[in-house]
């Protein structure tokens, strides 16, 4: 007989599309009667807590494309931060699902979502290392410092724009002196505009291979953003046609 469901389909978390009652076998009633109830997952919840975050971060991703090469530091930090957010939502979004021995479609976005900010930290560290090693600049506590064979210089006068950087053009005319620690202490009240000038300096006067640096730059700009609206769309359009198509009819 058919059964009525007296409720709405409809629930928090999932859509009831499909129930019957009937026997198991029609020519032998006495074996049985089964009851089936297929459920699906309501997809407005999905996209707000899963899709569009990662959607948001992945913008971001793409964004550090768009940074001055002599900001490769935060490029690196954006994208392994991102990285780190990804997996956690990964984590956590597997824990919530039932155990599966399938590979379920948020899967499939969420470890691809995980390897665009991956292959954006091999594209730019590729890109830099194109890039002369003779004279760079150290990171210390977020500020650049210059270096000249390997030593951190400064002009030790400590008169001119506070004394502890050496204009670029007058390093080689400057003695290399190792930071006592009055001077490192004395490196918060540097101007930003200056570390951020001495930094721009050497990646302006580097030496470049600029085919490659070209070809990096249009992967990570165009081809890149490219391979991930090509997934989006083969993702969506048979996602939503299988969510859309009912396995079952009434």
């Amino acid at each position: 007989k058919q059964i009525f469901m007296e409720g709405e389909p409809v629930l928090t978390q999932y859509i009831v599309s499909y129930w019957t009652l009937d026997y198991i076998n029609q020519t032998m009633p006495t074996d049985g009667i089964q009851m089936v109830v297929v459920m699906k997952r309501r997809i407005m919840n999905a996209l707000l807590t899963t899709y569009l975050p990662s959607l948001l971060i992945l913008i971001m991703v793409y964004c550090t494309n768009f940074f001055k090469p002599f900001f490769f530091e935060a490029i690196v930090t954006v994208n392994l931060t991102a990285l780190l957010v990804l997996t956690t939502l990964f984590i956590s979004v597997s824990g919530a699902l039932p155990q599966t021995a399938y590979v379920k479609m948020i899967d499939v976005w969420l470890i691809f979502a995980q390897m665009i900010p991956f292959f954006e930290v091999l594209l730019h560290t590729m890109v830099d290392a194109m890039r002369n090693e003779e004279e760079r600049e150290i990171n210390h506590h977020g500020r650049t410092i210059p270096v000249v064979d390997g030593v951190a210089v400064h002009n030790g006068n400590g008169k001119e724009n506070g004394g502890f950087l050496a204009d670029i053009e007058d390093m080689p005319k400057n003695p290399k002196l190792a930071f006592t620690k009055d001077d490192i202490s004395a490196l918060n009240n540097i101007d930003e505009q200056q570390l951020v000038a001495a930094r721009k300096a050497w990646y302006d006067s580097a030496k470049v291979n600029e085919v490659g640096v070209k070809i990096g730059e249009f992967t990570g700009k165009y081809i890149i953003p490219s391979f991930i609206l090509l997934f989006s769309i083969f993702y969506w359009s048979y996602g939503l046609s299988y969510y859309f198509t009912d396995e079952y009819s009434l």
